[in-house]
């Protein structure tokens, strides 16, 4: 329910003239201040700043990875669609991740959950369907370039997540799930301060309201719906299935951005065949999850 802020107040920037630049190099400088300041009142930066400046290159590369080029892909979609469509597009993030699986793991682990499959199979249907009403209302180029932004993104994110967890399996010291959002956040730092550049030099800077929103979604996405997120990560342990299901457990962001997008942001009601694509969805996921 908390991750359903970034859909939401991503689309609300974007709809009220802010660039997407700013929606997401300010979250997640938000992000990592608020971490730092929280790792240091509990006696714990020292600690961690050790460990992370010994692996550094790893977190650098899948922060850029799972956090640089996913949310930038995420903040630039809010351009194109409402946010209750690309809270339900991310839930491809089910299939991506079983996907991933055979080219991540080294193990018994690679092996592809056919059953799990079938159910992805089904919110692939749903999401799917959800899009339909993007076609038939004339088609866009911009929706569908949205739409390719979210697809690609639902790789990046799993792959970056299970990457970063599996070298913590052998790693020397133990890593909280706080401890992993900021490894992860400090390391996407340089990926945002090009992107900053980049935004200073071809546009204004942020908006007023951006100021506010994003420390909003930093406070809820980034740090207590992310901590959440991991430490859930972190109990499924090894096994690829029940990280998917992890993932997976995600979709209620899609129920809480549409009530909230709608009864409070103004949002036009999704068409029928969108809600047959949304049921399509939580229903694969509910399947899936009784694996």
């Amino acid at each position: 329910m908390l991750f359903s802020s970034t859909f939401l107040l991503n689309r609300l920037m974007a709809t009220t003239g802010g660039s997407w630049v700013w929606t997401a190099v300010l979250r997640y400088a938000y992000t990592a201040l608020i971490l730092t300041g929280w790792l240091l009142l509990r006696g714990e930066w020292a600690g961690f700043w050790r460990f992370w400046r010994g692996s550094w290159r790893l977190w650098v590369l899948w922060g850029s990875v799972g956090i640089g080029v996913f949310y930038s892909l995420v903040a630039v979609a809010a351009e194109f669609s409402p946010a209750w469509l690309i809270a339900g597009s991310f839930q491809l993030v089910l299939l991506s991740g079983l996907l991933l699986t055979p080219f991540i793991y080294p193990d018994h682990r690679a092996k592809l959950n056919l059953p799990a499959l079938r159910m992805a199979g089904v919110v692939v249907v749903g999401v799917l369907l959800m899009q339909v009403e993007n076609v038939t209302q004339g088609f866009s180029a911009k929706a569908l370039l949205g739409f390719g932004m979210i697809v690609v993104s639902t790789f990046l994110y799993p792959l970056a997540n299970r990457k970063v967890l599996l070298y913590l399996e052998t790693a020397p010291v133990r890593v909280s799930a706080v401890q992993m959002v900021l490894g992860l956040t400090l390391g996407s730092l340089p990926f945002w301060a090009l992107v900053s550049v980049w935004g200073g030099l071809t546009g204004p800077g942020p908006t007023p309201q951006q100021w506010g929103y994003t420390f909003v979604v930093a406070l809820l996405a980034g740090v207590v719906a992310t901590g959440l997120f991991y430490y859930a990560l972190a109990l499924a342990g090894p096994n690829a299935t029940l990280l998917g299901a992890v993932e997976a457990t995600q979709s209620v962001e899609l129920l809480t951005t549409v009530a909230i997008e709608v009864t409070l942001l103004g949002a036009p009601l999704p068409s029928p065949l969108s809600w047959a694509g949304m049921t399509l969805v939580v229903l694969g996921i509910v399947l899936y999850s009784r694996l």
